[in-house]
């Protein structure tokens, strides 16, 4: 959830920052059309990987991430409604036109994603999201899109790959 709450947060103050990294990203609107179609106790997370080991293994190929985020107490499986409806209740400021028109036009941004995560609906909205910020102006957007990743491509079996390219970019940005 901490792209999203970063794609917000550029909304008013990309004037504060150097660059944006968003990693397992997407449209949340989509996330949201997604939501509503979901039957009451659904993983729609986990869909595309059943049958699955755990309720998790949309995260990573690795099992013991899988594993490691089941474990953490601090790790939770699904949004109280409550909390999903609040969260979805940003979509619309994610997509306006004129909100995105607001990002200073400059701002590098890093969008990287596994083919298979089912939060960026593999791959099509981070397309989408990335056509709505050429739209806005914004031209410094580099991404890399890896092949049968999940969602969290820094805890994936090529995370050495995903880190080097992740800091490869970061060094482009801040040129020491």
């Amino acid at each position: 959830m901490g792209s999203f709450a970063a794609q917000q947060y550029i909304l008013e103050h990309s004037d504060l920052i150097d660059g944006l990294v968003l990693s397992g990203s997407g449209t949340l609107d989509g996330l949201a059309r997604l939501a509503r179609s979901a039957q009451p106790g659904e993983n729609l997370l986990n869909a595309s990987f059943m049958p699955a080991r755990t309720p998790s293994d949309w995260l990573s190929r690795d099992p013991e991430v899988a594993d490691v985020f089941m474990r953490d107490p601090l790790c939770f499986g699904t949004l109280q409604p409550a909390s999903m409806q609040s969260f979805l209740a940003a979509a619309p400021q994610l997509a306006n036109p004129r909100r995105l028109r607001s990002i200073r036009r400059a701002l590098p941004i890093y969008l990287f994603s596994g083919s298979e995560d089912p939060v960026g609906q593999q791959l099509e909205s981070l397309r989408i999201l990335m056509g709505r910020y050429h739209r806005a102006g914004l031209s410094n957007i580099s991404h890399h899109f890896y092949p049968s990743g999940r969602h969290e491509m820094l805890n994936e079996v090529n995370s050495n790959e995903v880190r080097t390219d992740l800091l490869l970019w970061i060094s482009s940005v801040l040129q020491w």
